[in-house]
């Protein structure tokens, strides 16, 4: 068993209680920040949406900053759960079949969180501390990982050769901008992209992108 679930196994009904409340504060929080960047998002606003008064946020929290960076910190925990990186090792799966179980994740979690990209452009859009703070805790932490992850995908054959920064951001753009662009698609195209059957043929469309290019170059030489 591990230590999350040994801990959760002792924890009183008051305790769990405490514990959906905070979560559901930082789900509300994300979703302010989001939609409203750090400024003009309004606290009041953040504790009437989670179903509490302001007084357990600052309870809880202490200041809106405070709240600001518990909710990023949150953010980037649940992606590194959907990426299976909070396992024993860190390390996602290599080949072309650990690649594309990579991208189903991260399609899969950005379809699901939107929230994490949109405060994410927000933030580097603006830069400053909080911005340093994101890229100084979790970001450049990272770096390695995300570095042998684009190695790995330079280094399959199917795969389009290109800059390892030109890929990190083609593939953080290419998961994530259907769903940061949720509300354009539905005044464009009248469809809900975040509905499982349309997450499921964007990462199909995806990996096809990818993987098959190098097949049909390939097949023309």
């Amino acid at each position: 068993m591990s230590q999350t679930a040994e801990t959760r196994k002792h924890r009183t009904p008051a305790q769990d209680r405490s514990e959906k409340k905070r979560a559901r504060i930082l789900h509300e929080a994300r979703i302010a920040f989001a939609q409203e960047g750090f400024e003009a998002a309004n606290v009041r606003d953040i504790a009437a949406a989670a179903g509490t008064r302001h007084s357990m946020i600052r309870y809880h929290f202490g200041t809106k900053e405070q709240l600001w960076r518990e909710a990023v910190r949150d953010m980037f925990q649940m992606l590194d759960q959907a990426l299976a990186l909070d396992d024993s090792d860190g390390e996602p799966s290599g080949g072309v079949e650990g690649y594309k179980d990579f991208l189903r994740r991260y399609i899969r979690h950005c379809a699901a969180h939107p929230e994490h990209a949109r405060i994410m452009i927000s933030e580097a859009m603006r830069g400053g501390e909080r911005l340093n703070w994101i890229v100084e805790n979790f970001l450049a932490p990272r770096r390695d990982l995300v570095e042998r992850q684009m190695a790995t995908a330079g280094n399959i054959q199917q795969m389009p050769k290109m800059h390892p920064l030109s890929l990190v951001y083609i593939v953080s753009s290419i998961c994530q901008m259907p769903y940061v662009l949720a509300k354009e698609s539905e005044a464009l195209f009248d469809v809900d992209v975040q509905a499982p059957e349309l997450v499921d043929a964007h990462i199909e469309s995806v990996i096809n992108l990818f993987f098959q290019y190098r097949e049909s170059d390939a097949s023309g030489q």
